[in-house]
């Protein structure tokens, strides 16, 4: 199969479209399925198996003797995701840094800190348990991704992998309510506002 693979790579990269669609065919459902999974977006996940593809053709490091295609592969679309989630994370850092910075509302803050710790903790109990302990560990505990990979037997690398769509998927979660709750305190801010004036 190596060999079979090595030579259809070299093929497409010749412009043999048969060979570039044999390859598509064997290894696109299930990059898109693993890009798809870790960031949640279908766009994203379109984006990633694309851009492998193109990489592929256009004479990527792919070398035959050092590992099969498909961990090639994986490994491309994994550093496309990880460059995908990080940006994305940046911006929901940036968001939730302006919410932190407007501050609670008197009581109804504190009452709407209240609802989303507990929205939070439902959240986080609701991940698969290899996510959950990863967020645990990292955001509650504040291990080391190395400490929690030996705590879990696991590779560094996977424990990213989990952490990552643990953050996801809370972020998926949480987002509506979080985006009702700053509209409900603007809204105490403006009453308030014209209660004073």
């Amino acid at each position: 199969m190596r060999d079979d693979e090595s030579s259809l790579v070299s093929q497409a990269r010749r412009g043999n479209q048969e060979a570039f669609l044999e390859l598509y065919a064997r290894h696109r459902t299930p990059l898109f399925r693993f890009a798809w999974r870790m960031t949640g977006s279908v766009h994203a996940a379109e984006d990633v198996t694309q851009e492998c593809f193109l990489a592929l053709v256009r004479g990527s490091g792919f070398d035959a003797g050092r590992g099969r295609l498909q961990t090639y592969l994986f490994g491309m679309a994994r550093h496309l995701v990880f460059r995908y989630l990080r940006i994305n994370e940046r911006e929901a850092e940036e968001v939730a840094e302006a919410a932190e910075a407007a501050g609670p509302v008197d009581v109804l803050g504190e009452m709407l800190a209240a609802e989303r710790s507990e929205m939070v903790r439902e959240a986080i109990a609701s991940l698969p348990s290899l996510q959950r302990e990863a967020i645990v560990l990292f955001e509650y505990e504040g291990l080391p991704l190395e400490a929690i990979a030996a705590i879990a037997g696991a590779e560094v690398g996977a424990v990213k992998a989990r952490l990552s769509r643990a953050r996801e998927s809370l972020r998926r979660r949480l987002e509506p309510v979080l985006f009702r709750d700053a509209g409900t305190e603007r809204s105490a801010r403006e009453t308030k506002g014209v209660v004073h004036e």
